[in-house]
């Protein structure tokens, strides 16, 4: 072979494996398109997920502005005059109209009371997914308000809450778990049985879908992919900054904050945590290495259970051993739609099959009690037959066998 035969072959070689290249480029290309074009517009991503978030998200405020009843006045109302708040606000929130109702009734202590009682229902009402869009619309500017009101009470939980309701209200949090989806279910029974269909406004007013799904899908579902860049930046970001410091790096970092009075409501559990040094240097280390890995971390199913039981026993961690928990349900409520539907189903499945057993164990004794609590009864009737032949005179059979059906039928109820 000469020398300008073996270059054809070694450039005919060459061209080939570029051809197979570009043409297995291209088919990865597409099939990767095709998929995300199902994953976007063919149904609603993290329903479950979603719902789990609307419930813990609305939790958090409503337990935050329940436990600071109380002292609501001093943390945002008159009480913080102190902090120079009114004449020098913290953010520019507050120098927004709709964003200044609590500041600018701070000093009318009842009317302050008004918009803090509205506050909680909005909250509550978002929970229980009830007019969930329009609840979530006016809570968003309620909460904000309220603890924007006050920068010196602030935690980073808020600017995440606050965020989070931004983009959740693009997706349909209410369509799982809530009351809108109850009614929306009850509507279109009605609808079907009826065969009619209402008027737009009417749809709209009882949950029922006015815009075509796969509209609808797609703004769901990239909401939901801002929602998952949001808390990946939050946590890469914070374990790239946390790996430059030395506590960190060192790994004692966990041992510090637990130590300090102001964060430490059960001082006898942070010692018992931190007594040893090699475990307190693994957690922390892991807790680093899981935050700046988190995005690559959640592309396999394992790995993914793995980041989320890490993170979730880190935020557990702080709210019990630093009297964080608002801070850390927050965070909870966000890495919720990580968990996979079916996983939620399941869940959700075993415990109402749980709780009918409980049921049906607890209807199956009871029925043997009763017979026994009534037999004595049935002992001293007899007992004072003699004494009162007339009283039994009227009756053809036992009154403990005509309370056999009974006990029958709720032994057997689900």
């Amino acid at each position: 072979m000469t020398v300008s035969g073996f270059f054809r072959r070694l450039g005919a070689l060459i061209a080939d494996l570029v051809r197979r290249g570009m043409r297995g480029g291209l088919s990865l290309i597409r099939s990767l398109y095709l998929q995300g074009e199902s994953w976007i517009l063919d149904g609603k991503r993290a329903s479950y997920g979603l719902a789990v978030t609307r419930i813990l998200l609305g939790t958090m405020m409503l337990g935050l502005m329940l436990t600071n009843f109380s002292t609501r006045f001093y943390t945002w109302g008159a009480g913080m005059a102190w902090s120079g708040q009114f004449e020098y606000p913290g953010n520019d929130f507050v120098k927004l109209w709709p964003f200044r109702i609590f500041l600018d009734q701070a000093q009318n202590p009842p009317l302050f009371t008004v918009l803090y009682l509205i506050a909680i229902l909005l909250a509550l009402s978002f929970v229980i997914g009830y007019r969930t869009r329009l609840s979530q619309f006016f809570l968003f500017f309620f909460w904000v308000a309220m603890v924007e009101s006050n920068a010196n009470v602030n935690d980073q939980s808020d600017n995440l809450t606050r965020i989070a309701l931004m983009v959740m209200f693009f997706t349909a949090a209410g369509d799982r778990w809530s009351v809108d989806a109850r009614r929306r279910r009850k509507a279109d029974e009605k609808a079907v049985r009826k065969g009619t269909k209402a008027v737009f406004l009417v749809r709209w007013w009882r949950f029922q879908r006015v815009v075509p799904e796969h509209y609808t899908n797609i703004l769901h579902n990239f909401a939901v992919i801002a929602l998952a860049a949001q808390v990946s930046f939050i946590y890469v970001s914070g374990g790239l900054y946390k790996a430059g410091g030395a506590p960190w790096s060192g790994g004692w970092a966990i041992y510090d904050p637990l130590h300090v009075t102001q964060f430490g409501p059960w001082p006898e559990l942070s010692d018992f945590v931190t007594t040893w040094g090699p475990g307190v240097a693994f957690a922390t280390l892991l807790t680093l290495m899981v935050q700046v890995s988190f995005p690559m971390l959640l592309m396999r199913r394992g790995t993914r259970i793995f980041a989320l039981i890490v993170m979730l026993s880190f935020h557990i961690g702080i709210a019990v051993l630093m009297g964080l928990p608002w801070f850390s349900l927050a965070m909870i409520a966000i890495d919720a739609i990580f968990i996979r539907d079916v996983t939620y189903l399941e869940l959700s499945g075993g415990l109402a099959k749980a709780w009918r057993r409980t049921r049906t164990a607890g209807a199956s004794t009871a029925a043997p009690l009763e017979a026994s609590t009534e037999a004595p009864a049935d002992a001293d009737a007899a007992a004072d037959a003699d004494a009162a032949p007339a009283r039994h005179a009227d009756h053809d059979t036992d009154p403990a066998e005509e309370d056999v059906p009974v006990l029958a039928s709720t032994a057997s109820a689900p």
